[in-house]
């Protein structure tokens, strides 16, 4: 947690293909087909597809040839070698199918194909691209990790009361999607309503506005300073804020807002097109789960124990964070989103769900990559997932001491039910 302002980041993911009309109005319709009693019906499969494993596991406590700082994004190249990305080491690292080390690319300097702080990377056919959140700049490489040019767009940095949009990632036909920052001191204090993603040109000029995320002060957990401005943020424990993941073609939002009482519990997931029009919205709905007051009660008692060993700057009394949580009637139902490989939209549960053995698991609905219904995944409590492919998956887990190792899990698809 810092007491400087933080910009909030989005991630990419692969193209989607357009959505027919027809499969849009049904998963609009569904979820109107529910009781008095709020009893949502059921949209996904009952067989769930699940995963088995590790059977491939990187990382080490000392072994230099293993060790290696957070991971922050993996992905599979075209030749089947796995990519990691570790922004506190400014590099990337290279790894067989099997998970033996294959070299690196880049390293941390400002010189061509360097790093200061690389946030994230995707592949544009044989060409690796990384984007460097410091240089504000793309570094392509190709499959031998060889540097092959860079495109540095023109930034305007600005500030917190007047922010122009910032290139975020770039795009295979060599523009990029932006969002003007969402500054955690204006989103708390309400005078940040909300932050636009604009399609930008390869220069940094903006070319369209694509979408704005809506912000409410709720969205941030805020112990603000009684001067007026600046403070300590951090997330939400129980946040349900709009998020969006940024797509060859647009942007993938899902609007996650926790149930209140009224009207249907759904969670929505639009996709929009890199000229602003919305090309699809499905509707997923579900049961939702009243907020145990001893879970809050909780949190605030964590928080409270927590930030008594920090400094003083960051202490706050037990009533002060009270105020400061957001505290919504009913649980949120999905805690992210993630775009798969072949396009599908997995839609994680905020709470994991529990085995007839009292084994915890995390729980997904899947939709396709145009909104329908799929089915539903089980992956261990503990895994991070970061990557979904056919018939495998790639997270982080941690072991008692912390240390993060790069896993692959095979991945069993579920039957789907007949309709």
């Amino acid at each position: 947690m810092s007491a400087a302002l933080q910009p909030c980041l989005s991630t990419c993911g692969p193209p989607r293909p357009t959505r027919t009309p027809a499969l849009a109005l049904a998963v609009i319709l569904a979820a109107g087909c529910q009781s008095d009693e709020v009893s949502s019906p059921d949209p996904f499969s009952a067989d769930p597809w699940t995963v088995s494993g590790p059977e491939v596991r990187i990382g080490s406590l000392d072994d230099p040839d293993y060790v290696f700082g957070p991971v922050v994004g993996l992905t599979p190249s075209p030749d089947g070698f796995l990519y990691s990305l570790h922004w506190g080491d400014a590099t990337i690292r290279r790894w067989t199918p099997d998970g033996t080390p294959a070299g690196s690319v880049g390293r941390q300097g400002e010189g061509p194909g360097e790093f200061e702080r690389p946030i994230r990377m995707g592949f544009h056919g044989d060409s690796l691209w990384v984007w460097d959140l410091d240089a504000y700049r793309v570094n392509y490489f190709d499959l031998e990790g060889e540097f092959v040019g860079s495109v540095s767009p023109k930034v305007e940095i600005g500030g917190p009361e007047s922010s122009p949009p910032r290139p975020e990632s770039p795009l295979r036909d060599g523009t990029f999607v932006g969002q003007v920052p969402a500054w955690s001191d204006g989103i708390a204090r309400g005078t940040l309503t909300e932050t636009p993603y604009v399609h930008m040109d390869g220069a940094g000029e903006t070319l369209g506005r694509i979408w704005a995320k809506p912000h409410e002060p709720r969205d941030v957990f805020a112990i603000l300073n009684k001067s007026g401005f600046g403070g300590s943020y951090s997330s939400q424990p129980f946040g349900d804020g709009y998020m969006a993941t940024i797509l060859e073609d647009g942007l993938l939002v899902l609007e996650r807002r926790a149930w209140t009482g009224e009207g249907e519990p759904t969670v929505r997931v639009s996709k929009i097109g890199l000229g602003g029009d919305t090309l699809f919205t499905a509707a997923v709905p579900y049961q939702p789960t009243p907020m145990p007051a001893e879970r809050f009660d909780s949190v605030v008692q964590v928080q409270t124990e927590q930030r008594a060993s920090m400094p003083s700057a960051f202490q706050a009394s037990a009533a002060a964070i009270r105020d400061a949580l957001y505290r919504p009637s009913h649980l949120p139902a999905v805690s992210g989103m993630l775009v798969t490989e072949d396009g599908n939209i997995w839609l994680s549960r905020f709470d994991p769900v529990e085995s007839e053995t009292g084994e915890q698991f995390s729980e997904w609905w899947i939709l396709d990559a145009e909104g329908a219904p799929l089915g539903r995944a089980r992956t261990p409590s503990g895994l991070r997932l970061v990557h979904v492919g056919n018939d495998v998956v790639w997270g982080i887990e941690r072991d008692e001491l912390d240390v993060e190792y790069i896993v692959r899990y095979r991945l069993a698809r579920g039957r789907k039910e007949s309709l």
